[in-house]
């Protein structure tokens, strides 16, 4: 045994008497190792005071089975006696199994360093008075044995729960794929979701079928962006994810209020719940989407917007691009923008640059306020001016902006005249 100085500290180094130490250590923990199911109930009385255990997320059997052989092992390592092939990848076994049944680290932790407690009060019943020297001497030898085979079970455990999220990211990735998977295709009624598709989804995604979900489409190259908001979202106890499409990215989280609104109100109500958590990121914002059936059609609200709108640089309301929206389709591949854009804004083709783009700017500040007056202050004009500029725009085109339907026409064009011709987004 060692000797202990008069502060208490153990002295190093062996002493007289070390191998019949050796000797009754060795006897009170092989007394132990035959006493497996005093053991093992000792450790179930106090494993029930972990809440996973409590619920059963190990079965009895399972638990009985790998605590016997723990305490095998911890026996065998404490006492430097062999430790055979079949327990040398116990701690491997345990960790990896307890992540496979969604037992929390910190509790599968706590549950193996009981061990320790039982092993130790096994020792001291086991013990007469005389041994209490050695009890204290060889505590650390107990302790070490117990944390080895905790580090040994916490690596397993994290690089099993590591690979159960990369499988479950993939089969989450695969089925958002395939529910959004018309969403970037042509313009036409998107085919309702299988329910049985819509249900996989749905447990994929940690949510209810019918939760309600908040919809976010990005382009692809704020992709990083919308992934840093996710971790955010997650952070908060949302379940999240982030899908990658071929030029887009989509964000879906499950989203919870009390009324949920529709329309322009409800995308306010949106952003005043995230807090400005995507005021920094280039994206649109889609409508609610009530059940996880709806998040195609809100997604791809969404995704039109995105790219009618190249130089987005946050968050948009879709209800406030319908404009850019239907110009992009007017002026897709065999579209009709070009003509419409000739049509109505061709009488503009014989005045300078300088002056058509005088009226332009006159045209879209009376569109926005509606007021001769608001036009003259914002372009520091006269009011005469303004109506000026009004009624030689009407000569030119024939369109009299002032007649709500002449205008609707006239700010369709100039939409589409911003569209950029196609191969050239």
């Amino acid at each position: 045994m060692h000797m202990h100085s008069s502060d208490g500290r153990a002295d190093e180094g062996p002493v007289a008497g070390e191998p019949a130490a050796d000797a009754r250590w060795e006897a009170l923990v092989t007394r132990l190792r035959g006493d497996s199911d005093a053991l093992f109930q000792a450790f179930l009385a106090r494993v029930r005071s972990v809440p996973p255990y409590a619920r059963g997320l190990v079965p009895a059997e399972r638990m009985e089975d790998d605590a016997t052989r723990t305490f095998d092992y911890l026996l065998r390592r404490t006492s430097g006696a062999p430790v055979p092939a079949r327990l040398s990848d116990l701690g491997t076994a345990i960790g990896r199994d307890r992540a496979h049944r969604g037992v929390p680290l910190n509790d599968l932790l706590t549950a193996v360093r009981l061990n320790f407690r039982i092993v130790w009060d096994a020792l001291r019943d086991q013990a007469g008075p005389e041994d209490g020297p050695l009890l204290v001497e060889r505590v650390d030898r107990v302790w070490a044995a117990v944390e080895e085979h905790a580090l040994q079970v916490q690596v397993a455990y994290q690089d099993e729960a590591a690979l159960i999220a990369r499988e479950r990211q993939g089969e989450r990735s695969t089925l958002v794929a395939a529910l959004l998977g018309q969403v970037d295709g042509p313009d036409e009624v998107l085919p309702d979701p299988s329910p049985d598709d819509v249900a996989r989804v749905a447990r994929a995604l940690a949510v209810d079928v019918d939760d309600d979900l908040l919809v976010v489409v990005a382009p692809a190259a704020a992709g990083a962006q919308l992934r840093r908001a996710a971790d955010t979202l997650g952070a908060w106890g949302r379940p999240v994810h982030v899908q990658a499409l071929a030029r887009h990215a989509v964000l879906l989280a499950r989203w919870t209020v009390a009324a949920p609104e529709e329309g322009p109100a409800g995308i306010r109500a949106l952003r005043s719940g995230l807090g400005g958590l995507l005021d920094t990121v280039p994206c649109v914002l889609g409508p609610l989407a009530h059940g996880v059936p709806n998040v195609p059609v809100s997604a791809r609200t969404a995704l039109r917007v995105v790219d009618a709108l190249p130089d987005l640089t946050g968050p948009v309301d879709p209800y406030d691009a319908w404009l850019p929206v239907a110009a992009a389709g007017l002026s897709g591949a065999r579209g009709i923008g070009p003509e419409l854009v000739a049509s109505v804004l061709g009488g503009l083709s014989t005045l300078q640059p300088v002056e058509r783009e005088r009226l332009l700017e006159t045209i879209r500040v009376w569109a926005r306020t509606g007021s001769v007056t608001a036009v003259s202050q914002e372009l520091w004009c006269h009011r005469n001016t303004v109506l000026n500029r009004l009624r030689r725009f009407a000569e030119l085109t024939g369109r009299d902006v002032t007649v709500p339907d002449q205008a609707t026409v006239v700010l369709l064009a100039l939409a589409c005249s911003a569209v950029p011709a196609p191969g050239r987004r």
